[in-house]
């Protein structure tokens, strides 16, 4: 089963990948042979771009159509270091990659999932770490203690050389790892207020994982508990990174949390990552991946809310493919479990979801179905049920009911609410919220022009986004 989520989460392509050439593993069986392909290279194509590497750095090599061959067909071990070299400067990656990760896992060619293996998680691992780029592993414990409101208690109960002896090949003891845990699960708290802070935590504490999982000594039971920190704290930072439009720094992300939900054999956290997955190829306009993998992914779930969460991301995927008996369908399954959700506790990557979240989603999908007038309903409910810290979603909310609004016809009530909109995403700083609502000014609005309230809005936009500009 798991063979099959990691086929389907081989579909949704990174930022600077063309949608429109994705592969399977089945189609193209080598890294190299994706990169070929999506440039339009032939081998000897390839060998001619190696050859003028070399040489205008005054070297002589033997690249032939031949040698290209004997790697993508793994008739011979890795390219040595000069050639991984010579690749690299032809592909455009930094030397940090291929030095960091071994052949072929540091090419780009996100076609091909990395296995679900000891070694895959490594490449995971080691992936991510060249994706933080951050200079210390522990620089967790003081960031932390500088940083979280009511970590006082854990943090005198610490001590540096605990992390620093763990780190350093000694046992991970009970405390250690309670205060991880439980730093890695108030951290999202601050997404909403402190952005960048949040998304250092959480590299720093992904950083200093890791390097537990591979330098410390645990037993199993710790092994689980530590991937399962590293798989929600990857997670989290996925979406800070998602909502500034870093798509393949979220993926790189959600690829590690998969691969620790999987070693750590939680298959509801696991299928959460696989929503998150599917949401971000319905946002990015392909919503068909977004069903296959939500319809795997609901197979692994036990808790009701984590049903309800995957259930509305399956409608809002079947809404912009227009299927509006299974976006009703979708929508109503997600309301009964999130009603049965109520009866249990929901686990951590899910425990946000409420009513709210219900709401704003159902409103986007009566809009993709062309029905304003419920879409309207559904977002004014969920903007009543909001809580004032989710101003990311608020932003979101108000810039969906400004486009009901247009569609009503109602002009003035779309420029009130891409206003306030506007005021809410700069206050978030989140680029996806900016950019919906940058999407609003010049599209939606783009027939109004004339109107001196869609004038006024869009002069004001421009002061307010010039500013954050300088």
């Amino acid at each position: 089963m798991w063979a099959r989520f990691a086929n389907r989460v081989a579909t949704v392509p990174y930022r600077h990948q063309s949608w429109g050439v994705c592969m399977t593993t089945e189609a193209v069986r080598h890294p190299l042979t994706y990169v070929r392909q999506q440039r339009g290279w032939s081998m000897e194509k390839l060998a001619y771009h190696l050859n003028l590497a070399a040489q205008r750095r005054g070297l002589r090599i033997a690249a032939d159509r031949s040698r290209i061959y004997r790697w993508e067909h793994r008739r011979v071990g890795a390219p040595s270091d000069l050639y991984q070299e010579l690749l690299a400067d032809v592909l455009g990656i930094d030397s940090a990659r291929w030095r960091t990760m071994t052949w072929p896992w540091w090419l780009p060619a996100y076609d091909r999932p990395f296995p679900f293996s000891p070694a895959g998680v490594r490449a995971a691992h080691t992936e991510l770490l060249v994706d933080l780029d951050q200079p210390d592993r522990r620089t967790f414990l003081v960031l932390a203690a500088g940083s979280l409101v009511g970590m006082a208690t854990e943090w005198s109960r610490v001590e540096p050389e605990r992390l620093a002896g763990a780190l350093a090949g000694r046992r991970v003891d009970e405390s250690l790892l309670t205060w991880l845990e439980s730093s890695v699960e108030r951290l999202p708290g601050l997404a909403n207020t402190s952005p960048q802070e949040c998304a250092d935590l959480l590299g720093a504490a992904m950083r200093v994982t890791i390097s537990l999982l591979d330098s410390a000594r645990y037993d199993e039971p710790t092994g689980h508990r530590l991937r399962t920190v590293l798989a929600h704290a990857a997670q989290s930072a996925a979406w800070l990174q998602f909502d500034q439009g870093h798509h393949a720094s979220a993926q790189h992300h959600w690829r590690t949390a998969l691969h620790s939900a999987h070693s750590a054999d939680d298959r509801d956290l696991g299928a959460g990552v696989l929503s998150d997955l599917a949401y971000s190829a319905t946002w990015l306009g392909h919503p068909s991946e977004a069903v296959e993998i939500l319809s795997l992914a609901r197979t692994r779930t036990r808790y009701a809310t984590a049903r309800s969460l995957l259930d509305v991301r399956r409608a809002r995927a079947l809404a912009v493919l227009q299927d509006d008996v299974g976006t009703a369908r979708a929508l109503n399954d997600a309301e009964h479990q999130l009603e049965r959700g109520r009866a249990q506790p929901a686990p951590p990557w899910v425990s946000w979801m409420s009513s709210a979240d219900l709401a704003v989603d159902a409103g986007r999908c009566w809009l993709d179905l062309g029905d304003p007038r419920r879409a309207t309903a559904a977002l004014e409910e969920g903007l009543g049920l909001l809580v004032p810290e989710r101003g990311r979603t608020r932003a979101i909310m108000l810039t969906y009911r400004a486009h009901a609004a247009l569609a009503n016809h109602d002009v003035d009530a779309a420029v009130a609410d891409t206003r306030t909109a506007l005021d809410t995403a700069l206050g978030t700083g989140a680029s996806r919220c900016l950019d919906l609502v940058r999407s609003t000014l010049r599209e939606s609005l783009e027939p109004h022009k004339g109107e001196t309230a869609v004038r006024d809005l869009r002069s004001y936009a421009h002061q307010q986004l010039t500013s954050v500009r300088a």
